[in-house]
């Protein structure tokens, strides 16, 4: 327990000095599910097709973690430890091995002009019951108004696309429910080229899951900074 502090500490302290520590702040964070190997690998491969096409595309690596978004939100720093408890209950309370998903095909949302490719995961009842326990665990603590500060910066020099601030400001409710659409993104690309690559078969798989974490959110959405390591 004094070792959890300690990291807990230190973790809010890093994510403080990094969005100035005023009252004023928020980090956008997304409370995701860690997809099983059989996922990573076919998000990895398709990751690699991508950069091939657009190089300057992102990997996936430990700053583009391959991830399933169940919560997006914003929430004030001083929030956090008690956001990490409440994610963390949802873990313990559900049992992730006899959780089977299943990934039915590609697509892209047109991003500021290029393609944001990823993988669709059938919405089943196991995975919107998981969602709806997120979302009365960690929606208590939810902020308005995040921009570009909340976010961990890109290193790359890329632009953020203003749509990404109001996504994720509105994904409770526009993202859930009904409305909910679990992916995992695999990168960027060109428009064209993506919907080339989608009208090919896409053999369906199953995959399981290995885990749920909290991250702070990077540019295009993606798992950045992980929050919650001191559990």
């Amino acid at each position: 327990m004094p070792y959890f502090r300690f990291a807990l500490g230190l973790m809010i302290m890093t994510v403080l000095s990094c969005t100035g520590g005023g009252q004023g702040d928020l980090i956008a964070i997304d409370v995701l599910l860690q997809p099983g190997p059989r996922m990573v690998a076919e998000a990895e491969a398709l990751n690699a097709r991508l950069r091939e096409e657009m190089p300057g595309g992102f990997a996936l690596d430990e700053e583009h973690v391959p991830h399933i978004t169940l919560v997006q939100s914003y929430v004030a720093p001083s929030d956090l430890p008690r956001v990490l408890a409440a994610a963390d209950a949802v873990r313990r309370s559900h049992d992730l091995s006899q959780l089977e998903m299943r990934a039915t095909g590609l697509y892209h949302p047109d991003w500021g002009g290029i393609g944001l490719e990823a993988i669709a995961i059938e919405p089943s009842e196991e995975l919107l019951a998981l969602q709806q326990a997120v979302i009365e665990a960690v929606t208590p603590f939810a902020k308005s108004g995040g921009g570009e500060s909340a976010f961990v910066p890109d290193t790359s020099g890329t632009p953020f696309e203003p749509t990404l601030f109001g996504y994720v400001g509105t994904f409770v409710p526009d993202q859930t429910g009904e409305r909910f659409n679990p992916h995992v993104t695999v990168g960027i690309g060109p428009l064209d080229w993506l919907d080339e690559l989608e009208q090919q078969p896409f053999p369906e798989f199953t995959f399981g899951a290995v885990g749920i974490a909290t991250y702070q959110l990077g540019n295009f959405g993606t798992a950045s900074r992980p929050l919650d390591e001191g559990f």
